[in-house]
């Protein structure tokens, strides 16, 4: 067993983010912060199936063309290969957790070992 506490992983920052990462063998969690006013992330796709989860904050999420707005716990699931992003629409901080199956290799590099 592998356990952690969230507020004392390793944070990674870079444009505007704030990353933290679990690692399993078959399954990756991410929270992350999205600081106020950035832009949307870009479009992007990868074969993992996602699931997004609103923790704090007000987020569009758009997916093949079809959007939803949501404050906290609001979750959205992305299927693997499908084009998505997010966009901080909110007054403040975005935080979301977001778990990807199979494991986002990426972002695993990420995580304490």
């Amino acid at each position: 067993m592998k356990a952690y506490d969230w507020n004392q992983l390793p944070p990674t920052e870079q444009d505007g983010r704030i990353r933290r990462v679990v690692a399993g063998d078959r399954i990756t969690v991410l929270r992350q912060t999205i600081r106020k006013g950035m832009p949307l992330s870009g479009a992007h796709a990868h074969p993992q199936e996602q699931i997004s989860i609103i923790l704090e904050g007000r987020a569009r999420f758009t997916c093949n063309g079809e959007s939803a707005e949501f404050g906290p716990g609001g979750v959205v699931v992305f299927p693997g290969g499908s084009l998505h992003s997010t966009e901080n629409t909110g007054g403040g901080d975005l935080i979301v957790e977001e778990i990807f199956s199979p494991a986002q290799e990426t972002l695993n590099q990420l995580a304490p070992k």
